[in-house]
């Protein structure tokens, strides 16, 4: 299973986008620097799990997010994630000693290619979000809401696992 985290701030995200001949297109994008986080994993075989909230994740939300695994993930689970300080943190290593189905594998630092998770990120920031300039904290939720619902619904982290497994064999 891989881990990781993402931010999602009110500035939005940028893309290209179209207008009229002659007039430039303007997407403006509020000055507020409040942000949902999300931390999440998808399994090996396609499974996607996500919690998000406001504010930045903290080593306690991450042994919450470990204590929704052990709930709806069956057997042993090894989680791979970076050298993030709430990964490492001792509350974090604690609670992992605690649970003999729960393992973690760290990546190398600065390896987010590594971790294919980092492609559902990438894809809702990209398609989902791209352009979009929520006006509240709430606009945006509901907004992540929906992606969560498609990268399920498109089977997103599916079909990541198994290109993933092919680029590696």
């Amino acid at each position: 299973m891989y881990l990781d985290e993402v931010g999602f701030s009110l500035k939005g995200v940028r893309r290209r986008t179209w207008s009229t001949r002659g007039v430039t297109p303007l997407v403006t994008l509020p000055a507020n620097w409040e942000k949902l986080s999300t931390i999440g994993a998808i399994t090996s075989d396609g499974r996607f799990f996500q919690q998000t909230k406001s504010g930045a994740i903290r080593s306690g939300d991450v042994i919450r997010f470990f204590q929704h695994l052990l709930r709806h993930v069956q057997g042993e689970i090894v989680v791979v994630l970076d050298n993030a300080g709430i990964h490492r943190a001792k509350a974090t290593q604690a609670f992992v000693g605690l649970h003999e189905r729960l393992s973690l594998v760290f990546l190398p630092p600065y390896a987010p290619e590594l971790n294919p998770i980092e492609l559902v990120w990438a894809y809702v920031k990209r398609n989902m979000l791209g352009n979009f300039c929520a006006r509240s904290v709430s606009e945006l939720q509901a907004k992540l809401v929906t992606a969560w619902q498609r990268v399920r619904y498109i089977d997103l982290p599916h079909q990541l696992m198994n290109a993933n497994l092919c680029r590696y064999q």
